[in-house]
């Protein structure tokens, strides 16, 4: 019951951080990932596949839609095992809309990687994504800190989980070429 109101709270601060950000939903309502394509500001990124992402340079910044998430967790979800399955399996079938979506970007052509921060980095290389830490700063401590109230939202065991494994609560940079993604366009993971 708790966790059902604090899921409602969060969807009421999620309503107002997409309205002061410039998100764009892949798919209201049934797609786990929201983009913002916007300048990179960061240090010289280089994909395994030879893309370059340099400051200045357009790029997709994923996120994921974490209230979404959160409730399609709570619905399903009440083992660690279903929770873990139940994710794995958002994720991959939201990977195909992701690629359409960033296909028909009306900046596509300059769009050259797809890169977000997230905790959710184990088993990310498995679907085509690479993965780097980044760098020791107030940011990453913010992330830390949201991360983990996330977490606790999502998780059937919540604080016993977070207390028990907490290097796994260090967020961690998540990228894919725009053109590893189009493995994605028409498949039905």
């Amino acid at each position: 019951m708790m966790q059902q109101l604090m899921i409602r709270l969060w969807n009421g601060w999620d309503m107002i951080y997409y309205k002061c950000t410039r998100l764009t939903y892949v798919d209201k309502g049934k797609n786990i990932f929201r983009v913002a394509v916007k300048p990179y500001r960061g240090e010289p990124l280089k994909t395994t596949d030879g893309y370059q992402l340099q400051p200045g340079d357009l790029y997709a910044q994923l996120h994921l839609h974490n209230v979404l998430l959160a409730k399609q967790l709570h619905r399903t979800a009440r083992q660690e095992f279903a929770w873990a399955v139940t994710l794995k399996k958002c994720i991959r079938s939201s990977l195909p809309q992701l690629a359409q979506f960033i296909e028909q970007h009306p900046h596509s052509k300059q769009i050259k990687v797809i890169l977000g921060t997230t905790f959710l980095h184990r088993g990310a290389t498995r679907l085509g994504f690479e993965v780097t830490d980044i760098p020791y700063t107030r940011y990453k401590l913010w992330k830390s800190f949201g991360i983990r109230i996330i977490f606790l939202l999502c998780h059937p065991r919540g604080w016993k989980e977070i207390l028990k494994r907490k290097q796994d609560f260090i967020p961690k940079r998540v990228f894919i070429s725009k053109e590893k993604l189009k493995h994605y366009l028409g498949s039905e993971n």
